[in-house]
């Protein structure tokens, strides 16, 4: 994937010498963090928000005597459209700037954020944040803690085609969902517990010479895993959806990639 095809467009630029309250109002109108700033019509540097705060906010310096040359960042780092997002990411990282000027024959045509690219590549986060952690969001844990539920239902009606099909289906995006979320303890740890009790009632325990387990203790071994499942899920929705304040964490709601739909929630029902 090209950069290209993740690029915000059109590109606004600034002359060096326009004033910062008219850079301040354009960015405002059009819902903007930055602006490409010209030299002779070539780019030169960038203004962002940061720059405004930092270099004329902070220093109390009056918007209406300062103009663009003075407070933009430069060089211009840049990069051509055919640029990998790969390249992209690490050109980034390694500047420690979050917007990357699209310049094509020495005109600006796009630009590249921090966010466009996790966008498309989430698992890039760690490149640009190395201390975050990546946990599944709470409504990702609740839509499946539901699902998983009916199992309960199933396994008191004695429907044992349905009750180990929905086991196999929660057993198979869990597997899914920790292969996504490496870093999540909480959700390893559901995991394994769905993967042993997922075997078990299989009859696949290997050495013991049994053939599945009781329904007195499927019944509690469900119980225990739905206990767990609620309660990492009531706690992660309780906080933030994006980070905490140390910015350690980061939740992110689990989407498939191949054009199937996500599964609302439903309410969650007991058995008579």
């Amino acid at each position: 994937m090209k950069v290209r095809e993740i690029m915000s467009r059109p590109i606004i630029t600034e002359d060096e010498d326009t004033l910062a309250t008219k850079i301040v109002k354009d960015m405002a109108d059009l819902e903007i963090g930055s602006v490409v700033i010209t030299s002779e019509g070539k780019p030169a540097g960038i203004i962002t928000e940061r720059d405004i705060a930092l270099k004329v906010l902070l220093k109390n310096k009056r918007a209406s005597e300062v103009k663009a040359k003075e407070i933009m960042s430069f060089p211009l780092v840049s990069m051509e459209p055919e640029t990998s997002i790969d390249e992209a990411c690490e050109l980034a990282a390694k500047k420690r700037i979050k917007r990357l000027p699209v310049v094509e024959n020495g005109v600006p045509i796009g630009i590249v954020s921090v966010r466009n690219i996790l966008t498309r590549k989430p698992e890039y986060v760690r490149r640009f944040y190395p201390r975050m952690r990546i946990l599944a969001s709470g409504w990702t844990l609740d839509r499946l803690e539901r699902y998983f539920s009916e199992c309960e239902i199933f396994l008191a009606r004695k429907d044992a085609e349905r009750y180990k099909g929905r086991l196999k289906e929660v057993y198979d995006e869990l597997s899914e969902l920790v292969s996504y979320y490496v870093d999540d303890k909480e959700l390893k740890d559901i995991f394994e517990r769905m993967g042993q009790f997922y075997h078990e009632v299989e009859g696949e325990v290997k050495g013991e010479g049994k053939k599945g387990i009781s329904i007195v203790e499927q019944r509690k071994r469900l119980e225990d895993i739905l206990r767990k499942f609620r309660h990492t899920t009531y706690w992660r929705k309780q906080q933030s959806m994006t980070s905490f304040a140390s910015g350690i964490f980061w939740f992110r709601d689990f989407r498939y990639g191949t054009g199937k739909e996500l599964r609302l929630p439903f309410k969650r029902t007991r058995p008579m």
